[in-house]
């Protein structure tokens, strides 16, 4: 399986821009994992019900304090995604011929987010959220008595699924130490249908649940250290001022 080199290009320009412009900001950095609950919407006649397809996403993100309480948290996953569908044949109000078939998908997927996050002392709440890009580089359609076949990714009408998405996430979290656990909610914004006319409501829908852990800790930043060292000076030197005064 093969990330296409404009992905990764991506994730090495922000990892290397960010990293050159916060060097004196807190950075903190490590793996992520967890499960995905998706669902790509798909209103054709013949399917009469569809439910999540169980997932799972791993890969790394990195963590930069912007200000007091507000990170800048991008992200490099690689994401298992996917649709279950139930299939039927409606004639005179009966349904028959039940079957089902599942879309079963792999992503590379570039989460921007920003996090807030709320002191509790012995842990941190935090909320989450922003805009993620992500490109389909294999996957297989997976029917009745196991039978499956490869997903054709591309724009073409030949093809069966568009393989760039983009869309935006919400959720929130705790933080406790290094270790943060989050949930949040993508919608994406982009048809991935290829039909014409394309299917309009095509647009994944997922549920995440992650761990991630994150090393490093926070760096001095230079102006807080500046106004801190030039304040105990100043007070320093008033204090001494006092005492030859007497």
């Amino acid at each position: 399986m093969k990330i296409p080199l404009r992905i990764l290009s991506l994730a090495y320009f922000l990892a290397f821009t960010f990293n050159a412009n916060l060097s004196f900001a807190q950075i903190r950095y490590g793996p992520k994992v967890g499960l995905n609950f998706s669902e790509l919407p798909n209103k054709t006649k013949y399917i009469i019900d569809q439910h999540f397809y169980s997932g799972y996403h791993a890969g790394v993100v990195a963590e930069f304090k912007l200000f007091d309480d507000l990170f800048l948290q991008p992200g490099v996953l690689i994401s298992n995604k996917g649709s279950r569908y139930i299939v039927g044949n409606n004639t005179g109000g009966i349904t028959t011929g039940f079957s089902s078939f599942q879309f079963s998908g792999f992503y590379a997927d570039i989460p921007l987010n920003l996090v807030y996050k709320f002191n509790r002392h012995a842990f941190k709440l935090f909320l989450i959220g922003g805009p993620q890009i992500g490109y389909g580089f294999t996957g297989k359609w997976t029917a009745t008595y196991e039978t499956s076949s490869g997903v054709h990714f591309g724009s073409g009408p030949e093809d069966d699924l568009k393989p760039f998405d983009y869309g935006i996430s919400l959720g929130g979290g705790i933080e406790k130490g290094r270790i943060q656990i989050s949930s949040q909610y993508y919608q994406g914004l982009r048809t991935l249908s290829t039909l014409d006319p394309q299917l309009n409501e095509q647009k994944y829908k997922v549920i995440t649940v992650s761990v991630a852990y994150l090393f490093g800790k926070e760096k001095r930043v230079y102006m807080d250290y500046e106004s801190r060292y030039l304040s105990k000076s100043k007070s320093s030197r008033s204090k001494s001022h006092r005492k030859n005064s007497r």
